[in-house]
């Protein structure tokens, strides 16, 4: 959104700077070992909802094994789908991408809960399809509504990757490619960044930056996200710019942006950005969950805006929210998981369990579920 300090050849250079592959150990992006070992316990206790939200997830994943990827092939470019194609031949790059990133997502979920290599090779085919197919571009120099698309939805490719981590079908020869495809469009994002971000998009560059850097082995992206770097947009000074003291949207910061003032749904849209970033870095040792910095940070947004998605403030729509606007209230799990309050709980009854992310993690109400971190709430 500002101005760089850093020269256009300077980050031109690391462009060319030799990326190397994520460990194949374990996964680290939006789930780590333990949390997956501790999913699976409540899965074969037959505790809910998680025994529910994996048996769905488990019969979309055996489905998916009867499918082909459908890769961009050449340069990725963004149109607007309009209403509903014929066939999947027919799908736009940004519905190719959305269909694919989800299937690989879902896969490398189904083989962190089961351990089926099935599920792990058919993930490493639609990879693999994507890797030799798309040129490794992040492809807008200018303000757009393809920017949101294309970031929201690439990292649910690299959180499927992440998840087949120790896995036969992730091979070295595939690390490698995918780290460098990876690391290529992740250069582009923060060289460009600067001069297509938006009060509503800078959120998502930094989430893909930071979702690539764990699939392409580069810490120093991360630093670069939230780090003390030459980046000027980073997690703490985006958080301190879009947001006032106590939390809610800052309604003068809306310059490039399609929406001004106070509108709540999109407010909780820009948060979730920094959640998933925030995540990212709380599986890297980093905790960006209680930065806080003169009443700014993601507890006090998260605790500001509570009160219009837990039926306190009356929002027009159906059943309290038009259409399909509380998508992105999920984050409110996540905020539960990390702060046991009463407040975030009332959220997540209100909107009834189990949660959906219909962007990159998917099932939350099997993935971040309140688990029993802090101090558990009454009844839990």
């Amino acid at each position: 959104m500002r101005s760089p300090t850093l020269t256009a050849m300077a980050m031109l250079t690391s462009i060319a700077a030799a990326t190397g592959p994520a460990s194949a150990d374990q996964p680290s992006m939006f789930l780590g070992p333990d949390e997956i070992a501790e999913i699976r316990s409540r899965i074969d206790a037959g505790d809910e909802p998680w025994t529910s939200v994996f048996h769905a997830l488990h019969a979309d994943a055996e489905g998916f094994l009867d499918l082909d990827p459908q890769p961009v092939e050449g340069r990725y470019l963004y149109t607007d789908p309009i209403g509903h194609l014929g066939t999947e031949a027919e799908l736009s790059h940004p519905q190719r991408m959305h269909r694919d990133s989800h299937i690989v997502r879902d896969l490398g979920l189904a083989y962190a809960f089961t351990g089926d290599e099935r599920f792990a090779r058919k993930a490493a085919q639609f990879v693999r399809a994507w890797v030799e197919s798309m040129e490794p571009l992040w492809p807008f120099d200018r303000p757009s509504p393809g920017v949101e698309a294309f970031d929201s939805t690439l990292p649910a490719m690299f959180y499927g990757f992440d998840l087949i981590a120790g896995s036969e079908a992730r091979t070295d020869e595939l690390e490698q490619a995918m780290a460098e495809w990876a690391g290529a469009i992740s250069e582009q994002c923060k060289l460009r960044h600067y001069t297509t971000g938006t009060a509503d998009t800078t959120g998502w560059n930094m989430t893909l930056i930071a979702a690539a850097s764990v699939v392409a082995g580069k810490p120093e992206d991360r630093n670069f996200v939230w780090g003390e770097t030459e980046n000027q947009d980073t997690f703490q000074s985006m958080m301190y710019l879009l947001f006032e003291k106590g939390g809610k949207v800052n309604p003068e910061v809306g310059a490039g942006s399609r929406y001004r003032g106070e509108d709540v749904f999109v407010a909780l849209r820009r948060i979730k950005t920094y959640v998933y970033v925030a995540e990212i870095a709380r599986h890297h040792g980093v905790d960006l969950y209680n930065w806080q910095r003169d009443g700014r940070g993601l507890r006090p947004s998260l605790t500001a805006y509570a009160p219009y998605f837990n039926g306190e403030i009356s929002l027009p729509g159906i059943g309290g929210f038009p259409l399909g606007r509380d998508a992105d209230a999920w984050v409110f799990e996540v905020a539960n998981t990390r702060w046991p309050d009463i407040v975030f709980e009332q959220v997540v009854e209100y909107l009834d369990r189990p949660g959906y992310d219909m962007d990159i993690l998917g099932p939350v109400g099997l993935t971040h579920r309140y688990r029993g971190g802090g101090e558990a709430l009454e009844g839990e």
